[in-house]
């Protein structure tokens, strides 16, 4: 394999930051710091030198902790003495650790899988580069606020976010049985069954795909913050009107899904069924079910994003009891409290995340016979 060329530039950045660099704004250099940097940044120089999947691995791991080094040593200093901005011997060090990892984990991506190499390396190749990512933005937003010593009030970092989400989870979690329980699930229970049987009804019927199906396209596109001032007002400020958000911007998409699925089945297998005297019900069962499961699914984990942005927006639009986490949002970003705001969005986000794959597994089960899934595994 080549050498990685972008790594060793900025390897030798972070080299040449940790020997020459000051690294606080007042020239200040530390010389436990500087030796374990540049310790570091010689041996990224010589993995990323080889080039291959095995070295470029290694690396990703070494440089991404050796680019917390100086955000742990000004955040160090911060704690024993006023507040110093980094220096350009602290940038040099930051950024040279971190495009290193962003640049080995691009070889790693682009490797080209080798038949001989073992199971478990295979399987690093594959899980590294996501997993890195969200380590990479986490740095680089740590590393800028302390970086520049940006206040708390104006935009936390990531320790802050951390500490608030530690002392006030239980808090969180109670916004979260509201928000994902009352609201999300229960809207999102009702939008996807009477949306289905509404599918199927309009798919068996001539009268209903001509007059109804036009409508539920048009009407599936209002802006939800045109609607949710009006449900707030018909359902009253407390979770029903945000439920029946997640029920409308759940039923559309199911219904149209549900549709073209029931509707779309190959003529063939069609004509095959009805030449053995097949009954329209076992039709529904056999052919018309299955061949409309892809396009639910789809619609299931659409709805699934859209009911969660859905209701934080209603919670913002729809003034209510302080409970939920848009009302968390809303309230501590008017207090200017950002560290429960970005905790909040991160507890929303995790449990967004585990209910999308919870949808994308029970997909996987149900329909792994679907091409697409034969092509995902070859």
């Amino acid at each position: 394999m080549k050498p990685i060329w972008p790594a060793l530039v900025t390897a030798s950045l972070a080299l040449f930051g940790a020997i020459l660099g000051a690294f606080t704004s007042q020239g200040t250099s530390y010389e436990a710091l500087g030796l374990t940097a540049v310790m570091a940044s010689l041996l990224c120089l010589i993995l990323v030198l080889f080039g291959n999947a095995l070295s470029s691995t290694l690396a990703v791991g070494i440089a991404l902790a050796s680019a917390y080094l100086p955000i742990r040593q000004l955040s160090l200093i911060d704690e024993t003495a006023e507040k110093l901005v980094g220096g350009w011997g602290y940038w040099a060090i930051f950024w040279g650790f971190l495009l290193t990892a962003f640049f080995a984990v691009g070889r790693v991506s682009l490797v080209e899988p080798n038949p001989n190499e073992s199971r478990s390396l295979k399987h690093l190749r594959m899980v590294l580069p996501p997993a890195t990512v969200p380590f990479i933005l986490l740095l680089l937003w740590q590393g800028l606020v302390i970086g520049f010593q940006v206040p708390k009030g104006i935009f936390p970092g990531v320790h802050n976010v951390y500490a608030q989400l530690r002392s006030s989870l239980s808090v969180l979690l109670t916004d979260s049985y509201i928000t994902f329980v009352k609201e999300v699930a229960f809207g999102f229970f009702l939008g996807v069954s009477t949306g289905f049987l509404v599918g199927v009804a309009i798919a068996y019927s001539k009268f209903l795909q001509r007059g109804f199906l036009p409508l539920a396209a048009a009407f599936g596109a209002v802006p939800i913050v045109g609607l949710a001032p009006v449900l707030g007002r018909a359902f009253g400020v407390d979770w029903q009107s945000k439920a029946a958000v997640v029920v409308i911007v759940t039923f559309f998409p199911v219904v149209l899904n549900t549709v073209q699925g029931l509707i779309q089945v190959d003529p063939i297998k069609l004509e095959l069924l009805k030449a053995y005297a097949a009954k329209p019900i076992q039709i529904f069962y056999k052919l018309r079910l299955p061949n409309a499961l892809p396009f639910l699914f789809n619609a299931l984990k659409l709805a699934a994003v859209l009911s969660v942005i859905s209701v934080i927006v209603a919670e913002f639009l729809i003034p209510g009891p302080p409970r939920g986490l848009g009302q968390r949002i809303s309230l501590s970003a008017r207090q200017g409290a950002y560290d429960v705001v970005f905790a909040a969005i991160f507890v929303s986000s995790l449990i967004s995340i585990a209910i999308y794959q919870l949808l994308s597994l029970i997909e996987r089960r149900l329909t792994g016979w679907h091409p697409s899934f034969r092509e995902e595994g070859t």
